[in-house]
């Protein structure tokens, strides 16, 4: 009923092919059927057109009959004039057929238009199967909204942020996930709710599906501190079956979609945080099928028919969305959906039936990092004080992972200013920024200086799978040098020893994600830690390793010796990527706030052991953000990144084939 309603005056007038004036003036003397919403605004009104065609055949017919005194005809006149314009349809009439004839026949692009526009962020999408309603999440709600109009319905309202709302195939329900509650259905009139299983689902990779019976879900769930694998759950009973089994140490499996027909699942498959690829498996378990081969992010998969899939991916660059075959048979060749454009996520298609058009739902994602710097006054005394802080490194693109050169006449950080990510320079004053890097495509992640502030190293995505790779750089500019020399290994996170004879890396190759300590002459590397470890640093004096886990492992800073040893919890609070050492102690942000209010900013100091806190950052500094951290040599600045602008409305492909 909802594909027939009309929404507005304007939309009932055009339906009718009369003026605003017109309808509303037939629905004042007249009485077309025109409904009035209760409790809204005066003046909103609707319609639905079987009662608007019924009317027009009872009523309306006789009101576009001529009204007024009849005069008798000239006939031979008429006839004259009758005949000349008969000729002189024929004559266009012609013409149009042999134009149109003489011209090939072209298809209708689909049209793009807007879903949503609210402020903030509204996503992902999940468009009903008829196509004219849509689930999303804002602001931790779950929301149903129709396509073609503006009213609105808020289905959840809890303290604890729902996401991933999915529609069943018979329309009848919607499924989404509550923090680590568990998985839940609700009406999509709203009503109450129901929890299916408890879950553990991943930081990432939070959407569920449903195969076409209604019967079963799939989602993401933990099975590791780090990986997730895909589960079917029983809606009836939410008894669950294991569907997947991903290599590790990676992130595992998620955005899980059935086909139509309901025999086959596909997914993401992600050998770390930033690289995944689709792969494509029986809905009933067995040997997965790897349908591409990038070494990129992929955010969100649709099938758009029986045998083809619809998935957001920032292979080059920027999200688009693209198009694959998951056939057998086929060679996988990919397709971009130039229609939706740039930073395109999220697709969710419709299921009508075969005589109506396919809509595709999307969300279009726009997101500025910036590196921001604030003055350091007094730093382990009593007056230790941090002063507010100014945009620094700016753009309108994304800027993160600062650092100082340990001369503190330069900064690395990573940009996306050029169209992709790269390791940047610039001088201590944010002035005459350069690119270093010409990866050209590959994420290239934290850039570490060497202690003579002469080589960089970083890491990037360009290993087999998209496996992050260790790379040295002159800070000069030339060729990098490759550190990781295995093919299949996974080294990230680098970071320099003080006598510049060894970087320390996370590294995969015990099955886990460990710290090791590598030498720079390519021998065999050491390993440090055994319970967990990223994101090494050195001591002042070289004879500690500080370190934190990866983020799905929780909050937390330990150290050892440099040299190997058991590990001690050095503070709670501190998150990946969020924290820096000092020549006088270590700062972090303390996160265990309400999400809207400022993050204080705290200092261990190394000769006391006491924690003070110097001053706050802005509530925009969130650790789920692309990390940037870091304290200039002499103390005095504090540099790191925060979240300029967010915004993410729905777009909504028409006609989309």
């Amino acid at each position: 009923m909802m594909a027939d309603r009309l929404d507005s005056w304007k939309e009932i007038a055009s339906y009718l092919k009369r003026s605003v004036r017109t309808v509303t003036r037939w629905e004042r003397e007249e009485g077309l059927p025109v409904h009035r919403h209760v409790h809204s605004k005066s003046g909103t009104v609707y319609a639905f057109k079987p009662e608007l065609d019924a009317w027009w055949a009872s009523r309306g017919q006789r009101l576009d009959q001529p009204s007024g005194p009849r005069h008798s005809p000239n006939w031979a006149a008429t006839r004259v004039r009758i005949l000349a314009v008969v000729v002189s349809a024929v004559l266009v009439f012609s013409a149009l057929a042999w134009f149109a004839a003489s011209r090939p026949t072209l298809t209708q692009a689909p049209r793009l238009l807007p879903l949503t526009t609210y402020p903030g962020v509204e996503g992902p999408p999940s468009l009903s199967p008829d196509g004219n309603q849509v689930a999303f999440e804002r602001n931790g709600d779950i929301f149903v909204k129709q396509v073609d109009g503006e009213a609105l319905v808020q289905l959840t309202k809890t303290e604890m942020p729902e996401y991933a709302p999915a529609w069943s195939p018979d329309g009848r329900q919607i499924a989404f996930t509550r923090g680590d509650e568990g998985v839940f259905v609700i009406s999509p009139l709203g009503g109450g709710e129901r929890r299916i299983a408890k879950t553990r689902p991943p930081l990432l990779l939070k959407t569920i599906a449903w195969s076409p019976d209604a019967a079963t879900l799939v989602i993401s769930e933990m099975t590791s501190p780090v990986c997730a694998s895909l589960f079917a759950i029983s809606v009836s009973t939410g008894e669950k079956t294991r569907l997947t089994t991903p290599p590790e140490p990676s992130i595992g499996d998620g955005w899980p979609v059935v086909s139509r027909d309901g025999t086959a699942v596909a997914f993401a498959r992600y050998s770390q945080d930033t690289s995944a690829n689709v792969y494509v498996m029986p809905l009933t378990g067995g040997p997965s099928r790897q349908l591409t081969t990038d070494k990129a992010s992929i955010f969100g998969i649709a099938w758009s028919a029986e045998t083809d899939l619809v998935f957001s991916s920032d292979r080059d660059g920027t999200s688009r969305l693209w198009r694959v075959s998951a056939k057998p048979s086929s060679q996988h060749s990919l397709s971009r959906l130039d229609v939706a454009g740039e930073d395109a996520r999220f697709p969710s298609t419709s299921r009508p039936a075969s005589s109506t058009p396919v809509r595709l739902a999307y969300q279009r994602f726009a997101q500025n990092l910036d590196i921001r710097r604030a003055e350091i006054v007094a730093e382990g005394t009593a007056q230790h004080t941090l002063k507010s802080s100014h945009p620094f490194i700016v753009s309108t693109k994304s800027e993160d992972h600062p650092r100082y050169s340990p001369d503190g006449s330069k900064i690395a950080f990573v940009s996306r200013r050029s169209g992709s990510y790269e390791i940047w320079l610039c001088d201590a004053d944010a002035s005459n920024p350069v690119r270093l890097t010409s990866m050209n495509g590959p994420l290239v992640i934290g850039p570490q200086w060497s202690p003579d502030s002469r080589r960089i190293a970083f890491f990037a995505a360009t290993g087999a799978g998209g496996k992050y790779v260790v790379y040295v750089i002159d800070a000069q500019g030339g060729r990098p040098s490759r550190l990781t020399h295995s093919e299949n290994e996974l080294e990230a996170l680098p970071a320099w020893t003080h006598d510049g004879q060894f970087i320390y890396v996370t590294s995969g190759r015990s099955g886990s994600l460990q710290i090791w300590k590598k030498p720079i002459d390519g021998s065999q590397p050491t390993q440090l830690t055994r319970n967990g470890g990223a994101e090494a640093a050195e001591s002042p004096d070289g004879r500690t390793i500080y370190y934190t886990k990866v983020p799905e492992s929780g909050p937390g800073l330990w150290s050892l010796p440099s040299t190997g040893g058991e590990e001690i919890r050095v503070l709670g609070p501190p998150r990946f990527g969020y924290w820096a050492l000092s020549r006088a102690g270590i700062y972090y942000i303390d996160f265990a706030v309400p999400s809207d209010a400022p993050r204080p900013v705290m200092f261990l100091s190394f000769d006391s052991r006491r924690i003070a806190q110097p001053g706050v950052v802005e509530s925009t500094v969130s650790w789920t953000n692309a990390p940037g951290f870091a304290v200039s040599p002499d103390g005095r600045w504090l540099l790191y990144t925060s979240l300029d602008s967010t915004d993410a409305d729905l777009m909504l492909l028409d006609d989309f084939r």
